[in-house]
């Protein structure tokens, strides 16, 4: 293979792993949107079902506004995109357990989201380079609900905190799972064409290291393994089944 072909096939591989990244991206965020929304009449405090029904509102927006991208990278979304797709974690296809769960969503499945987008604001795609700056601006208020309801929990007792950290490994299992494999070629070759910043486990050290700061600081222990188990990982919908 000559160079400019070996340069194509890069090239390709990034491409395609951007299309999937962002369209999963997409689809998530219109997820969580809907289960977010789900604690805009149950949560605990009105202070938190208000919180609830901003942030749902703010996913659901970053997903429509997020498909187009997917054409600057030459795959046209669905038709019914806007619907948002099936390429979402398992744990979002229905209602949270219980707010424990859902707090953990807000610290962990938009933690992990954000991170990625967080990466793209110098990427390469100009489509999702704008569009990133601009979901970062809202999702400052998500990361401050989520670590505001974390040390509260963590303060409620013993119980309370074994439940905290029960679901925060329960999601993990899953939202860690979502930027792929750590030596994955696809995503390796976006990050070399500039189209994200950082690989597959950049991002995840980057939000586990954050996790288990502001878990220690309330006294909590808690180390999130590097996933390493990829077996049941679906490529195409990037979800551990």
């Amino acid at each position: 293979m000559s160079i400019t072909g070996a340069d194509a096939a890069v090239q390709s591989a990034a491409t395609e792993a951007m299309i999937s990244l962002v369209g999963s991206l997409a689809d998530n965020k219109a997820a969580l949107g809907r289960r977010y929304a789900e604690w805009a009449v149950s949560a605990p405090t009105l202070e938190s079902a208000v919180a609830a029904a901003a942030m749902a509102q703010d996913e659901l927006g970053h997903s429509r506004s997020t498909y187009p991208v997917l054409k600057a990278l030459g795959a046209a979304p669905a038709e019914d995109a806007r619907f948002g797709g099936d390429r979402r974690l398992a744990m979002l296809d229905a209602e949270l357990a219980d707010w424990t769960a859902a707090v953990a969503a807000n610290l962990l499945v938009d933690g992990v989201l954000t991170t990625f987008v967080a990466a793209c604001v110098d990427s390469s795609v100009s489509a999702m380079a704008q569009r990133a700056k601009k979901i970062l601006q809202e999702e400052g208020s998500h990361r401050v609900h989520a670590e505001a309801w974390a040390r509260r929990l963590c303060r409620a007792g013993e119980a309370q905190q074994r439940l905290l950290v029960q679901r925060l490994r329960e999601t993990w299992e899953q939202a860690g799972r979502w930027t792929g494999p750590p030596d994955d070629p696809g995503v390796r070759a976006a990050v070399a064409a500039g189209m994200v910043s950082g690989d597959a486990q950049a991002q995840r050290s980057l939000v586990r290291n954050w996790l288990r700061d502001l878990l220690a600081a309330e006294g909590i222990t808690l180390e999130l393994d590097e996933p390493v188990d990829f077996s049941r990982w679906d490529r195409e919908r990037r979800r551990w089944e």
